[in-house]
């Protein structure tokens, strides 16, 4: 009887710990904490290059070149599951010169993301010249090429991928696949696990995760209030377009919607 009990313990223990190494290991629910660093001086000189020779804010732009910070860090926080995910920024004190930058769009829209990846769904919602935008449509389509280079993030051995979103904008990836939600820090989803590491050479900016909690994250999907009225991806690009975009270069134009959209 003694080796009897002996027998179902050492099986019971050899069914538990595979199931519970594959849960330290796979987890499907959790928050990511990320730092975006975005290359001021870079990025308003990019914009310089995209305005009309007659256009105001030149010289303004100009000015500003000379005196903002080389960088500007700030926070974003990732809430996923193995079919949603959450994403909103971290309020952190900053100069008065980026705060200024983040309050005109030229560096970050603060934009909050949903998406449900079994119902195709995706939603943002951000703050655009004291209005609030709201979209709300499909997933975005980004066609990958996954490559053989590798990297470890925050503790995550992760492999690169090269993509095309919205288009034409070029992103680099960096994916995990021990955390096997297909989500990330922007609307780029669809990998074979959570991307810790995203960078945009065209708005230059990079995103590394700094830390990750496997925890029970609170995934929220109601980010519109009842006087919202959502559009889609398109109808917020025509709307801009009437609103600004008779004073804009299509380059500028471009630039300005690739950020709204990421």
């Amino acid at each position: 009887m003694t080796k009897f009990i002996a027998c179902i313990s050492i099986l019971s223990l050899s069914f538990l710990l595979p199931a519970q190494a594959q849960y330290a290991f796979f987890p499907d629910q959790g928050i990511v904490t990320y730092e975006k660093t975005v290359h001021v001086k870079n990025l308003l000189k990019r914009h310089l290059t995209t305005l009309k020779e007659d256009d105001f804010s030149k010289e303004y732009l100009t000015q500003m070149v000379e005196k903002v910070p080389e960088t500007a860090i700030l926070e974003k926080k990732l809430m996923f599951n193995r079919n949603e995910m959450s994403l909103e920024p971290v309020t952190t004190d900053q100069p008065q010169i980026v705060s200024s930058l983040l309050q005109m769009g030229l560096l970050d829209y603060g934009a909050k993301i949903y998406q449900n990846l079994d119902k195709n769904e995706s939603k943002m919602l951000m703050e655009l010249g004291g209005s609030q935008i709201a979209i709300q449509d499909s997933l975005t389509d980004v066609k990958w090429k996954i490559t053989d280079e590798y990297r470890n993030i925050a503790g995550y051995d992760c492999r690169r991928a090269n993509g095309v979103t919205l288009d034409s904008v070029y992103v680099v990836a960096f994916y995990t696949d021990q955390l096997p939600s297909p989500v990330g820090p922007s609307t780029v989803h669809g990998l074979p696990g959570t991307i810790l590491g995203l960078v945009v050479p065209e708005q230059h900016f990079n995103i590394y995760a700094t830390k990750v909690e496997m925890t029970a994250a609170p995934v929220s999907s109601n980010l519109f209030k009842k006087r919202d009225d959502p559009m889609t991806r398109k109808e917020t690009q025509q709307r801009m377009k009437e609103a600004v975009g008779r004073w804009m270069t299509d380059q500028q134009f471009n630039l300005m919607m690739a950020a709204i959209l990421l």
